[in-house]
């Protein structure tokens, strides 16, 4: 179960006053300690604006930790897939991928505003797919 998110550091640049066309979302798991049942996942939460043709018109970067408490053979296996395969069970990460879009959202709107971005809010809930190449 997620206890919480602690972001660490927020970053913002705008780099051109063009229209924003498009909004980019990526979230990459940095790293993953496991004390017993507990679980800290390292990420970073990145929304690239974009303006014609692909253009970047700049980013918002948020990077912090996410906190859980697992049983102890679900905190196993969370490790033993990011050892072996330097990412999550599907389930783990389909809910740390919907936590981080909900806070990262919320927690860079008001950051994203301030310079003139739209807030940076995925307007769909993550469903991974086990050897699927792209979130949905």
């Amino acid at each position: 179960m997620i206890t919480s998110v602690d972001v660490s550091k927020i970053e913002a640049a705008r780099d051109s006053k063009e229209a924003i066309l498009n909004m980019k979302f990526n979230i990459h798991f940095d790293g993953v300690k496991i004390d017993k049942e507990n679980v800290n996942v390292a990420f970073t939460f990145t929304a690239d604006y974009e303006g014609e043709l692909a253009k970047s018109v700049g980013k918002l970067t948020i990077s912090g930790n996410v906190v859980s408490k697992e049983a102890k053979k679900d905190a196993d296996e969370i490790e033993k897939t990011w050892n072996s395969k330097q990412t999550l069970p599907i389930k783990f990460a389909e809910d740390v991928i919907n936590i981080l879009n909900f806070e990262c959202g919320a927690r860079g709107t008001l950051v994203a505003y301030s310079i003139g971005f739209v807030a940076p809010l995925p307007i769909s809930r993550a469903k991974l797919q086990e050897g699927a190449s792209n979130v949905s």
